[in-house]
């Protein structure tokens, strides 16, 4: 079919939204963080796995990939072989899937052109899409599973929830929701039964191989899906409302933004809820909402899929109100923040307006403050400087220093990349298993991520035992400047 004037107007956004990207990923010099880097370490493997250099056949390339299916893996190796091998070439692969997101959410709104870019616009969506993370991924196949499910299209649908599977060990819970809808609309339809089992089988030999390697990493995650305890970062108590809230707050505050959240919830009351299609969104859209409170980990990134279908409704509920300068407004607001956020301009960063709200906390109404969406940086990290200065020949390292920038998951993706495979880069995990022919330390004064290092007090007593240690089993050999100030990392080498 000839695109016409939406569709034409949506492929224009598309490759605006695709250049936006590309600019950003040249521009940014930061390194991966940790789960970034571990996933593009998982696409590196992979390629090697395909091209025969890969030690461990299929299943130590399984072991590789610390639990998570192969799927994205699989793709982002092929689109290797196309891009090359290095970080933007490799990040770039979620772009494609944002794009795949957006006309999925213009196809699940009947071919509405403001939903989708509504879409394309939460925050959340766009930072994730310069990043290679898992969520956008799985976003793909449930958006585009929740519109194959209200066709009744029970192929593909079946589809989509392999693929979700396959891409992450949770995907299978934003499908439940529908299976349960479905069942209950359905059960007396001529036919409905015999399709449910057949599908079970299909899906079954698709995912079970995967499910019955990895039953021990699944085992670990289903036991601790309804499991409670004193909150740490994330609230765990279900019997507290600020459990039951925290999402809410994470999509206000984090996901949206307030200004187009406020704006959100006035678009709400024009949606026609009564719609049969908009009714089961909606009970889509709590039951996953509910599903997600239950499991212990909690991140905004988690309930993404949602986004969904709050642009369909925001689209809706904007058209309705049928002012143009509102759509006008909101519109004009994402926009300036897109290009705030992602390239700190026109306002220079920080800047943030403030106020206390009762249930919402802290209400940054103007946050321009590099999060939730990062800026792009140029600061030079020494992450590769790093590891060219190891010698190419069997030794191990020791990475003390845990910052978003240098940590032991985004140098050994720097050392596949720089195809420097006989070094051996080891956590704090390995501290005391085994001697190291060199140790990688930041100054006294330079602190560890406390969110992501639950082992803080062990690495403090490492540093502080290799720097005593300084002037007999260990000398420095090279020593790296951090950007902005942030003080040093230094290069130790054992004397045995």
């Amino acid at each position: 079919m000839k695109p016409g004037k939406k569709e034409y107007l949506l492929i224009g956004w598309s490759i605006l939204l695709i250049l936006v990207n590309v600019l950003w990923l040249v521009l940014d010099k930061n390194p991966p963080a940790w789960d970034q880097a571990a996933h593009l370490r998982g696409v590196v493997n992979t390629n090697l796995f395909l091209r025969g250099r890969f030690e461990g056949g299929f299943l130590g390339l399984l072991r590789s990939l610390w639990g998570y299916p192969p799927l994205i893996y699989f793709v982002g190796a092929f689109w290797s072989f196309i891009s090359g091998i290095g970080v933007n070439q490799i990040t770039f692969l979620n772009t494609i899937f944002l794009i795949l997101a957006m006309w999925g959410v213009y196809k699940l709104a009947g071919n509405k052109v403001l939903p989708a870019i509504l879409f394309s616009l939460f925050p959340v969506i766009y930072d994730i899409s310069r990043n290679m993370l898992l969520d956008l991924v799985l976003t793909v196949w449930v958006i585009w599973g929740l519109y194959f499910w209200l066709r009744k299209n029970d192929e593909k649908w079946l589809l989509m929830l392999i693929l979700a599977s396959l891409t992450k060990l949770n995907g299978f819970l934003y499908f439940l929701p529908m299976v349960l809808i479905s069942t209950i609309e359905r059960f007396k339809e001529k036919g409905f039964w015999k399709k449910a089992i057949i599908g079970v089988f299909i899906y079954g030999i698709a995912v079970g191989w995967w499910w019955l390697l990895n039953w021990s990493a699944i085992y670990q995650y289903l036991t601790g899906l309804a499991g409670q305890g004193e909150e740490l970062t994330d609230p765990m108590n279900l019997l507290s409302l600020t459990t039951w809230i925290h999402y809410l707050r994470l999509f206000f505050l984090q996901q949206i933004g307030p200004i187009v959240g406020v704006v959100f919830g006035i678009s709400l009351l024009k949606v026609d809820f009564e719609n049969e299609k908009n009714k089961n969104l909606l009970w889509w859209l709590l039951m996953t909402y509910v599903v997600f409170t239950i499991i212990k980990n909690k991140d905004f990134r988690f309930t993404m899929p949602i986004l969904s279908v709050v642009a369909i409704y925001f689209g809706q509920g904007l058209l309705k109100i049928k002012k143009k300068w509102l759509i006008a407004l909101v519109f004009g607001w994402m926009l300036f923040n897109y290009i705030e956020n992602s390239f700190n301009w026109p306002v220079r960063k920080p800047m943030v307006v403030s106020t206390p709200t009762f249930l919402m906390g802290d209400v940054n109404w103007i946050d321009f403050s590099d999060y939730p969406v990062r800026e792009v940086r140029q600061n030079k990290w020494p992450n590769v400087e790093i590891i060219n200065d190891l010698p190419n020949w069997k030794n191990s390292v020791l990475v003390v220093m845990n910052s978003a920038e240098i940590n032991d998951n985004n140098l050994q993706l720097y050392r596949l990349i720089l195809g420097k495979n006989e070094i051996e880069i080891h956590g704090i995990d390995r501290w005391g298993t085994m001697n190291f022919d060199y140790v990688l330390v930041p100054d006294l004064e330079t602190e560890s991520a406390p969110f992501y290092d639950v082992q803080l007090a062990k690495r403090k007593e490492i540093i502080n035992e290799i720097w005593q240690k300084n002037s007999h089993d260990y000398k420095i050999v090279a020593e790296y400047v951090l950007p902005n100030k942030q003080g040093k990392v230094y290069l130790f080498k054992g004397s045995s």
